[in-house]
C-alpha cells in the first residue's frame, strides 16, 4: 500500500545532473532458474540485461547478472556463469540429499553438463535442504494492506492463494473502502481464504493493526500488494517459527519483479531489500541465551542494535500473533500514511530484540517486490525512508527514555555509516547514482524527529492511540 505521488519518468542525464554523460539504460529481465527443471525461454533479441535468481529445489542459491546479453542463444554463457559461481553450492546440495554427482570434485568444479543433468534427475521431494513445519501444521493469517489503486493488486493475491501450504487465510484490509475496486476484487476471486476487513482511518500502521485484530492465525504474516510471494512463502515461514519457541520474528529475501526502468535500478543500487542468501539470526545474546542451533548470528556492526534494514523489510515479515498483541501491534505514529511516512517495521523489529525475542532472516521465504517505475516516486520514496528511519529513532527515546543513551552512543558510527561513500550502506551506489536521492534522504533524516512528535499529535486528533511503551531494556 502506498501513499507516494507518482510523477512523470524523467531521463537518467537529468537525474543525475546537467552535463550527465551516462550511457542509455538497458532494462533488465528477473527471472527464476530452478535447475531441478527445464530452463524458461530466455530473451534472445540482444537488447535487455539478464538478473537470474538460481535456484535448487527451490532454495536460492544467488544471484547472476550477464550484462549485454547477446544475441542467439544465451544459455551458454548463462550456464557458465552459474557453473563459475555456484557449482560448489550445487554440488554439496546434491550429495547432501544422498544423489550421486558423478564427473564433478569435492568443490564442484567439473563436467556442468554432468551436474546439471544430476540437477534435472533429483526429487525436490528428498531435498533435505526443504523447510517444513510439523505437525499440526498451525494456522497462519496473511495480511495485505491496499488503498486498491495497485494494478498489481490481483496478482499478489493470486500467489497468496497459490501457496503450498495448509491452514492459511488471507486477510485483506481495505484502506479505502469507499472504492469497491477491493471489495470486488475479493468478491470475484471467491476463495473461502479470503477476507475482506474495511479500515476507514488511514495509514499502514493502522490498517495492519485491523488486519492483526481479524486475524485467526497463531502466526500473522505481512506482505504488500505491489509484492509476489513465492509459492513456498507461507510453509518456510511457519517451518522457521516451528524451529524454536524463541523465535518471535522471521522476515525474508525481497527480490525486484523487474528492472525496466532506470527508477527500479537506481533503487537496487540504492540498496534495495535484498539482505542476501544466508539465513541471519538477530538476538540480544544477554537476553535470549544461545541460537547456534537456529543458524549464524548477524552482524549489525557498531550500531547494533539500531541497524536499520539489515533484519528485513515490511514486504515480507511474520510475528507470532501473542508477541504482536503483546507489543500493542505497530505505532500508529509512524508508517505510510503518517506524518513520519514509514520507520514502523523497524520500530516493530527493534522491539522484539529488545523484548528478548529472536528475529530469523531466512531467505528461502521468499518474495519478488514491484519497485517504484518513475523518477518522482523514488525521490519522495528516499525522502520519506530518511524521515522514518528518525522518526523511528524519535519514538524509541520518547517512549523508552534509557534508550536515549544507547542510542546516542550510536550517532557517530550511524553518521559514517550514512556518509562514507565505501560503507555497506552506499558501496553499491554507481557513478551515476543521482546526488539528488542522498540529499532528499538527508533532508529526511533531519526532519524526521519533529515530524514524529507532530504524527503523535495527529494521531491522538484523530481518535488513534500512538504507542505509548516500548517493551524490553536498553542494549
Amino acid at each position: 500500500m502506498r501513499d507516494d505521488s507518482r510523477g512523470a519518468t524523467v531521463a537518467p542525464s537529468e537525474a543525475a545532473g546537467a552535463g550527465s554523460t551516462a550511457p542509455a539504460f538497458r532494462p533488465i529481465d528477473c527471472l527464476d532458474l530452478e535447475l531441478s527443471e527445464p530452463w524458461p525461454e530466455l530473451p534472445t533479441d540482444g537488447t535487455r540485461d539478464l538478473q537470474v535468481l538460481v535456484r535448487l529445489h527451490g532454495e536460492p542459491l544467488g544471484g547472476v547478472t550477464v550484462a549485454d546479453l547477446p544475441a542467439g542463444d544465451p544459455a551458454d554463457l548463462l550456464a557458465e556463469r552459474i557453473a563459475a559461481a555456484y557449482a560448489r553450492q550445487i554440488a554439496a546440495h546434491l550429495r547432501a540429499d544422498g544423489l550421486p554427482v558423478e564427473g564433478t570434485t569435492v568443490d564442484g568444479r567439473g563436467d556442468w553438463a554432468l551436474l546439471s543433468a544430476a540437477c534435472r534427475a533429483s526429487d525436490v521431494s528428498t531435498c533435505q535442504r526443504r523447510l517444513e513445519p510439523g505437525t499440526p501444521a498451525p494456522l497462519v493469517s496473511v495480511v495485505v494492506c491496499t488503498i486498491g489503486t495497485e494494478k498489481r493488486l490481483p496478482d499478489s493475491l493470486r500467489a497468496l492463494l497459490a501457496q503450498d501450504y495448509e491452514p492459511y487465510e488471507v486477510v485483506v484490509v481495505d484502506n479505502a473502502p469507499d472504492n469497491p475496486t477491493t471489495r470486488t476484487l475479493v468478491e470475484q476471486l471467491a476463495d473461502p481464504r479470503l477476507r475482506y476487513v474495511p479500515e476507514t482511518r488511514r495509514g499502514l500502521s493502522v490498517a495492519r493493526n485491523t488486519g492483526l485484530a481479524a486475524a485467526r492465525g497463531e502466526l500473522v504474516a505481512y506482505t504488500d500488494d505491489d509484492a509476489i510471494a513465492d509459492r513456498g512463502w507461507v510453509r518456510t515461514v511457519a517451518a522457521v517459527f516451528a524451529e524454536d519457541p524463541r523465535v518471535a520474528c522471521v522476515t525474508g529475501l525481497v527480490l525486484p519483479a523487474e528492472a525496466a526502468t532506470q527508477a527500479q535500478a537506481w533503487f537496487e543500487e540504492f540498496g534495495g531489500f535484498d539482505r542476501g542468501y544466508q539465513r541471519l539470526v538477530w538476538r540480544l545474546p544477554r537476553l535470549t541465551g544461545p541460537t547456534d542451533a537456529l543458524g549464524p548470528a548477524g552482524d549489525g556492526g557498531p550500531v547494533f542494535p539500531y541497524s536499520a534494514g539489515y533484519y528485513g523489510s515490511g514486504n515480507n515479515m511474520a510475528f507470532r500473533r501473542d508477541v504482536l498483541v503483546a507489543m500493542g501491534g505497530f505505532d500508529v505514529a509512524l508508517g505510510a500514511g503518517s506524518l513520519a511516512k514509514g520507520g514502523e517495521d523497524l520500530d516493530a523489529y527493534l522491539t522484539v530484540l529488545l523484548g528478548g525475542g529472536v528475529l530469523v532472516y531466512e531467505p528461502r521465504a521468499m518474495v519478488r517486490h514491484y519497485h517504484r517505475s518513475d523518477y518522482d516516486a523514488l525521490r519522495t520514496q528516499m525522502k520519506n525512508y530518511g524521515i522514518g528511519l528518525t522518526a523511528m529513532l524519535a519514538k524509541r527515546v520518547l517512549t523508552s527514555p534509557r534508550e536515549l543513551g544507547t542510542i546516542a552512543a550510536r550517532v557517530p558510527a550511524g553518521v559514517k555509516r550514512l556518509l562514507d561513500p565505501g560503507s555497506t550502506k552506499n558501496e553499491k551506489k554507481g557513478a551515476q547514482y543521482p546526488r539528488e536521492l542522498t540529499r532528499l534522504e538527508l533532508f529526511g533524516f533531519v526532519a524526521g524527529p519533529a515530524l514524529y512528535v507532530r504524527a503523535r499529535v495527529d494521531a491522538r486528533r484523530r481518535g488513534l492511540r500512538p504507542d505509548r511503551a516500548t517493551a524490553g531494556a536498553a542494549a
